[in-house]
């Protein structure tokens, strides 16, 4: 699914276009351009209440921070071009944002609505406060900072724009420290940090038109609400252990599967040996394992964990025989992964493991199979029915002798490819 990549990338794709919708923008009646100054603020409140019901306290401070970097723009933008104290507050803001960014990255998830959810907010608006209280009642207080600033911070970057090189090569800095530390944390929100930077970046290229900050924090809140609604799609349809979509989703995709369809039930053989003597670590390792295996499953194959040690792989296309031909391949590839039982000094990321694996740092080698059994709709029958025959066949592959396919439709079961390394033979030997 090569649109998936293209997708993330969307909101890159996007920020030239309030430069484009900037003049346009500036011909509406008032009317318009009061409603426009006001969805940014609505589509934050709605990206507060989802953060609040997903429990993404991150996502809300993020949200939290992005508008009170807002709401001082519009300060800014209202206040006269040769105001000394509001371009003070915009080298601030400048300097501020990329700093408490990369602490909101570093942060781990907490309750919200806590005492330290309540003081990590008190601690991200503290500083913006400070700066808003200081240029509405005391602004010649940011005014004799001026002459201590150093020329980079005072001389504007071109004559068409509001912002000073320091500022500027200190947001890029910022953006490229951020993008290094969030590919270090494995942050999924790296995409998400880097756009916002960006839409803040070029807000304060031009402080002296309030539509383009509009625009640019209209942008950015639209981004950060499509990234919760990511989040609670990925709650409700994806397992969280192996990354695959669960249940859920399967049910979703069986509402209109199609006719000739094929569901394949899979199983891991003596899954509960596992566990039972590696424990329930050593079995979670399993369950990724097998589940980044059977990604790579052929002929169009769409994979779900159904629950436990059990996943299914729908085929909406595809003959008996393809479908067979995708299913013993994958299951080969299982059977001949060469599984290493993480020690406890072990990385948990699978790069690192697997680099590790090169070097030959290796723990414990052990073999894992798989059984599976495929079901194909021959007469219209539903999806449950379907289900239950691969089910069946699944059980007549476990009563085959395991780690070989069986088809629902056919009479002579596959013939079943034996280890000398199997993990079931090791138990009783």
């Amino acid at each position: 699914m090569m649109w998936k990549p293209a997708l993330r990338l969307l909101p890159l794709l996007l920020l030239p276009l309030p430069l484009l919708l900037t003049e346009r923008v500036a011909e509406l009646s008032s009317a318009h351009r009061l409603f426009l100054g006001t969805l940014p603020w609505l589509v934050g409140l709605i990206v507060i209440m989802l953060s609040l019901g997903f429990k993404q306290s991150r996502a809300l401070l993020t949200t939290l921070h992005l508008g009170a970097v807002a709401g001082l723009f519009e300060v800014t933008s209202s206040a006269p071009l040769d105001n000394p104290a509001s371009y003070i507050l915009l080298i601030a803001l400048g300097l501020c944002w990329p700093l408490m960014l990369g602490w909101l990255t570093l942060l781990p998830e907490r309750r919200t609505l806590s005492r330290a959810g309540l003081l990590r907010i008190a601690i991200l608006l503290a500083p913006y406060a400070a700066l808003a209280l200081l240029w509405h009642y005391h602004p010649m207080q940011l005014v004799h900072l001026l002459p201590l600033l150093p020329l980079p911070f005072i001389d504007q970057l071109y004559a068409q724009l509001t912002i000073s090189p320091f500022v500027f090569w200190w947001q890029l800095g910022g953006i490229c420290i951020l993008t290094t530390l969030s590919l270090l944390l494995h942050n999924r929100d790296v995409l998400l940090n880097i756009t916002l930077s960006l839409c803040v970046l070029l807000a304060l290229t031009d402080t002296t038109s309030a539509v383009h900050g509009q625009l640019y924090h209209l942008l950015g809140q639209l981004v950060l609400l499509t990234a919760v609604v990511r989040h609670g799609y990925d709650m409700a349809f994806v397992d969280t252990l192996t990354g695959i979509p669960g249940r859920r989703a399967l049910e979703h995709h069986l509402i209109s599967p199609g006719r000739g369809y094929s569901i394949a039930m899979l199983d891991i053989d003596h899954f509960k040996q596992f566990n039972d003597r590696y424990g329930h670590d050593i079995g979670d390792q399993v369950l990724r394992m097998v589940a980044s295996q059977l990604r790579h499953v052929g002929a169009g194959g769409r994979l779900f964990r159904y629950g436990g040690e059990e996943f299914t792989i729908v085929f909406r296309r595809g003959s008996e025989d393809s479908v067979n031909k995708a299913l013993e391949a994958v299951r080969e590839r299982v059977a001949q992964y060469p599984m290493q039982i993480r020690g406890t000094n072990r990385p948990k990321h699978d790069d690192t493991g697997q680099a590790l694996r090169k070097k030959g740092n290796n723990g414990e080698a052990v073999k894992v199979t798989i059984s599976i059994g495929f079901a194909t709709q021959a007469n219209g029958e539903p999806a449950e029915a379907v289900i239950k025959q691969a089910d069946q066949a699944l059980y007549a592959a476990k009563r085959g002798g395991r780690n070989c396919t069986r088809s629902a439709q056919q009479n002579t079961p596959h013939k079943k490819r034996r280890s000398l390394s199997d993990f079931a033979r090791n138990q009783a030997d």
